[in-house]
């Protein structure tokens, strides 16, 4: 019975039995200790010391003389206040985040360590990016690309998303011939994600806010040590390596954006910047592959184009992409 309830208030900072007294409480017009002791299979002492931790709270009602039997208090009030009482401690808590950060630094040898930390082993640097993504505050921008330590959290993103996390993100190319993926990636954009497309990206990164960069330690090294910088002319040059591959990808079109002659040609074309091949983006076009070539050539022609390269020059040109 107990594990049933169990810690639906831990966040409010009930133990499990206290939560379970109250929980009984709730669903009666009132108890004696005795009672709820054998209810909850706490026995009387150790029910009468959670009942008295939720009297403090003003989760429940102490007995009178003439009634001996505990009452819950009416939960919308109660426990409003209990949730306001926490918000207070997390703000007070989180305002001494930069007091603990300078202690933590001051243990960290060199200046350079207080800027960036070296992160080492796969679960520690997928435990970390978790962290990053759940303290998001405003934005978090990031140039993706293989190889992944551990598959993606797709219901954290799109939680952030909810929240009204901004997320801009750089795929590159080769994620995108994956058409599971792609069915990911799509689910994000239509909850909010900005999502472009590149045929190559120097190197993963993610930059959560303006307070942290994640970035590989080297080429190789992804799944085993990366760097967490924090806010430094490093940090402001990182920004401004991811504006600027974002500024060069190109859109990744909805799926359904091949209805009409235009959107159709437009989704080619992105496409084809992309670097997929003809396989791949009848894949992600539904169509075949003799269909895609056919469209390519008809793309070719219309523009006097000799490769598919000078074909997306002119497409640009025109505006199209």
């Amino acid at each position: 019975m107990a594990e049933q309830w169990t810690a639906r208030f831990g966040a409010l900072g009930l133990a499990a039995d206290q939560e379970l007294l109250y929980l009984h409480l709730l669903g009666s017009p009132g108890l004696t200790a005795a009672q709820l002791g054998v209810a909850a299979g706490t026995g009387t002492e150790r029910a009468l010391v959670g009942l008295g931790v939720l009297a403090e709270l003003g989760l429940v009602e102490r007995p009178v003389a003439e009634y001996p039997v505990w009452r819950s208090a009416a939960p919308d009030v109660a426990l409003e206040e209990l949730l306001l009482r926490r918000e207070l401690e997390l703000r007070r808590a989180r305002g001494r985040i930069n007091e603990l950060l300078r202690t933590y630094r001051r243990t960290t040898a060199g200046t350079e360590g207080e800027l960036v930390e070296v992160i080492t082993g796969r679960e520690s640097i997928a435990d970390l990016w978790r962290s990053l993504q759940l303290g998001a505050r405003a934005q978090l921008r990031v140039l993706d690309k293989p190889p992944y330590i551990r598959r993606s959290d797709p219901e954290l993103e799109l939680a952030s998303l909810a929240r009204g996390v901004r997320m801009r993100v750089v795929y590159e190319s080769q994620v995108l011939r994956e058409p599971a993926r792609m069915a990911e990636i799509h689910r994000f954009t239509e909850a909010g994600e900005q999502a472009r497309v590149l045929t190559e990206l120097p190197l993963k990164l993610a930059l959560v806010d303006d307070r942290w960069a994640l970035l590989p330690v080297s080429s190789g090294t992804e799944e085993q040590s990366v760097l967490l910088v924090r806010p430094s002319s490093l940090l402001d040059a990182l920004t401004g390596l991811f504006e600027l591959y974002w500024s060069r990808a190109m859109r990744l079109p909805p799926p359904d954006s091949a209805e009409s002659p235009r959107d159709r040609h437009h989704q080619l074309l992105t496409l084809l910047a992309a670097g997929l091949t003809d396989e791949s983006i009848a894949r992600q076009m539904g169509v075949s592959t003799r269909t895609v070539q056919r469209w390519v050539r008809e793309l070719m022609d219309r523009f006097g184009a000799r490769t598919r390269f000078q074909a997306g020059i002119q497409a640009a040109r025109a505006d199209l992409l």
